[in-house]
């Protein structure tokens, strides 16, 4: 019974004595929307939205860590000063390797028709903290497709290799 009695209360304590290692909640300070988080190498990175008015929302931060415990913020990775044809409103980016490069998709501008300019952009770098920089010097997707704004992209590589983007149908009824 005394045998009994102290495995319960080593049982009941061990927490006491143990805890966890996290890096809290939010993992890093700031306003921040959309993220989407991804591995390169063994270095873990969280691409958000800066979250402002349209008119101040024209950066992209990063962070990256390679514990999850501890994140270290890459300030402007990219802004509209290196894409020409983005105004405003730069967000839900979207990230993938090919080739030791680094794409980066962002949709700009929040166009509400399509006869203004905007839309889903991709920018490129040699490294995932940037600096990126326009690959094409338009917007990728610029046109609405089926009713559907051209936002909130996500690219993959699929198992066979090929890459493709997605696009979140918004669509009015």
């Amino acid at each position: 019974m005394k045998l009994f009695r102290l495995w319960l209360l080593i049982f009941l304590a061990f927490p006491l004595f143990v805890q966890a290692q996290t890096s809290g909640n939010p993992i890093f300070p700031g306003w921040y929307a959309d993220p989407e988080a991804v591995i390169f190498g063994k270095t873990y990175w969280v691409y958000p939205t800066y979250s402002a008015k349209y008119r101040e929302q024209v950066f992209m931060d990063a962070f990256s860590s390679d514990d999850l415990l501890t994140w270290k913020k890459h300030e402007k990775i990219i802004d509209t000063a290196a894409i020409k044809w983005a105004k405003k409103a730069m967000w839900a980016p979207s990230i993938t390797q090919k080739d030791g490069k680094y794409y980066l998709f962002f949709g700009a501008n929040d166009i509400q028709s399509d006869q203004e300019l905007g839309g889903i952009g991709v920018a490129v770098a040699d490294r995932p903290e940037g600096p990126y920089k326009d690959h094409l010097g338009k917007p990728l997707v610029g046109k609405f497709y089926n009713k559907a704004q051209p936002i909130d992209q996500f690219v993959f590589k699929d198992k066979d290799g090929q890459y493709y983007l997605i696009l979140w149908r918004l669509v009015a009824l």
